[in-house]
């Protein structure tokens, strides 16, 4: 039974097989030849399909009949080539060559242009294509024929023209000239390069100077890169042996052109945006940002000076300049192509950049609007923050510039001014008071003391007389009477040199009144119990010693 079944199987399995064969076979057909490109002195010119010939084969056929015609005669002339389309008796359209005013005696057939040539040129279907279209694909091709045909007939010309010696000193003396322009241009670049940025640094001096070298570097490099491309384009339209070579470079570059720009054009996956559109974006955004950079920095200058301090100036300068630059950039996003839609997937992934790596930057950014929205800080402030003293020199997006009194530029993340505790030694009034504590001996006289105190407060230039300076008397010392003079300043900047002249003042208004600084004084009583230690002093003291043993009692 088994050996049934298997047989039955294996008869099921072949004539299965035996339907299916035939029917794939009919079904999956040969792919069809890919194009074969018709390249004419180095440049592709057009694309012929497979069909009843080989695409290969056909062109190999029409570059023969080309060589042939465009080989030099016995005189070393060489025709100038015709391209005409024909039909013949089946209403097929053929490409023929021959010599322009003698077309009909020395006509060559090249080829005939098929539907599936006409469809793949269209970019339609084969089934679609109609006789209308193959001639119409058949007499655009004969221009871009001829027209590549005679190019390279040129070139040709060039090559006999350039093998003769006297026509190679020419090309070599051609080439010496430019050169030497080439030279002399570059230094003459390097040259106004070089007095247009002196003469912008005059002119913009509110401009920094990297700005100003960035410009003048970018400017100059473009000048460089006109003139390379200027003296290769004179030297190969000058040079006849480089002629060919100059077709074939600017066909290559302009198929890299035109690569480049389907890449930059199409559409990114999943989206409509297009990497040309991000392009167009940020350089529209870039010059917004400049001339809202320019525009802010111009109100401030011309308009807020007159009315605001200078922490008031930059905060309002900076709210102008945001402004700006938002409604520039919600103006340009249409003009870039790019719609609000769109940007969901780029939000999106800066949330989550946010909520993975960009806190900290986050949270500045967020301490910065809040800085600049309530103000605890400005420009010029002399604040205390982590045991720093110095005055605020510039508040960015992510961090504060502080310089300290060493003019030390230290910086300081703006999370810090929202975290911790920061002393503003200018908020809202610049006057400050001081203290300036002294002692003196227990033998002197406070009044005086405190007179002494107030001529220093008062001979000194930079003590306000109002509020009036004030002596405390603070506590009594071990050694001292503790006295604090509190004098009030205008500028906290100043506070550490103030307490150091006032210090040097008071030191000498004491020695002019006669008022001691004591040092600090310690008494000693050693009481009973001593006596082992006088009997070990005397017998440790040297034989020869003068003076006598000390005496217990008096020890005592």
């Amino acid at each position: 039974m088994k050996g049934w079944r298997l047989l039955l199987w294996l008869g099921c399995f072949l004539a299965t097989l035996g339907l299916v064969l035939p029917l794939w076979a009919q079904e999956v057909a040969p792919p069809p030849s890919r194009p074969t490109p018709l390249v004419i002195g180095g440049i592709p010119v057009l694309e012929l399909q497979g069909g009843d010939y080989p695409s290969e084969l056909r062109v190999g056929n029409v570059s023969f009949v080309i060589d042939q015609f465009l080989r030099p005669q016995q005189n070393n002339e060489i025709p100038v080539p015709e391209v005409r389309v024909l039909q013949d008796s089946n209403r097929q359209f053929t490409l023929a060559l021959g010599e322009a005013g003698n077309f009909e005696a020395t006509q060559r057939y090249l080829f005939t242009v098929t539907y599936a040539d006409a469809a793949a040129a269209s970019g339609i279907p084969v089934a679609a294509a109609t006789l209308s279209q193959v001639q119409q694909v058949a007499n655009r091709w004969a221009v871009d024929l001829e027209r590549a045909l005679r190019e390279y007939r040129q070139d040709l010309l060039m090559g006999q023209w350039g093998n003769q010696p006297m026509n190679w000193a020419v090309s070599v003396g051609i080439a010496l000239a430019v050169g030497v322009s080439l030279l002399l241009l570059w230094r003459g670049i390097d040259k106004a390069s070089q007095r247009g940025q002196a003469w912008l640094a005059q002119r913009w001096a509110g401009v920094g100077q990297h700005w100003l070298e960035l410009g003048t570097l970018t400017t100059q490099s473009l000048l460089r890169l006109g003139l390379l491309v200027g003296a290769v384009h004179i030297s190969m339209t000058t040079i006849p042996l480089l002629r060919p070579v100059q077709r074939q470079l600017y066909f290559r570059i302009g198929q890299t052109l035109s690569s480049v720009g389907r890449l930059l054009t199409q559409p990114l996956p999943n989206s409509s945006l297009s990497i040309s559109s991000l392009l167009v974006f940020v350089l529209l955004a870039l010059v917004v940002y400049i001339v809202a950079h320019r525009l802010s920095l111009t109100i401030k200058q011309r308009f807020l000076r007159q009315f605001l301090d200078l922490g008031t100036q930059e905060t309002v300068s900076i709210l102008f300049k945001y402004v700006f630059t938002l409604i520039g950039i919600l103006i340009i996003l249409p003009f870039s192509g790019i719609d609000l839609s769109s940007l969901t997937v780029f939000a999106g992934a800066i949330g989550l950049g946010i909520g993975l790596g960009l806190q900290n930057l986050a949270n500045n950014f967020l301490s910065y609007l809040g800085v600049l929205l309530e103000r605890p800080i400005q420009i010029g402030d002399f604040v205390e923050v982590d045991n720093l003293l110095g005055i605020v020199d510039r508040i960015s997006w992510r961090s504060t510039t502080i310089r300290t009194l060493d003019q030390v530029f230290v910086i300081v993340p703006n999370s810090r001014f929202m975290e911790s505790k920061v002393v503003n030694w200018s908020y809202r009034e610049r006057q400050c008071r001081i203290h300036v504590p002294v002692g003196v001996d227990y033998r002197s006289d406070p009044n005086v003391v405190r007179q002494a105190l107030l001529k220093v407060a008062a001979d000194h230039p930079q003590v306000l007389e109002t509020p009036a300076p004030q002596v405390w008397l603070r506590s009594f010392e071990d050694s001292c009477l503790h006295f604090e003079l509190l004098v009030w300043i205008d500028n906290p900047t100043d506070q550490f040199r103030l307490k150091s002249e006032l210090n040097y003042a008071i030191m000498a208004e004491f020695k002019r009144r006669n008022i001691e600084i004591p040092f600090p004084q310690r008494d000693l009583h050693i009481r009973t119990g001593l006596a082992p230690l006088a009997q070990w002093l005397q017998s440790h003291q040297p034989h020869n010693s003068l003076e006598n043993p000390a005496d217990p009692k008096e020890l005592s």
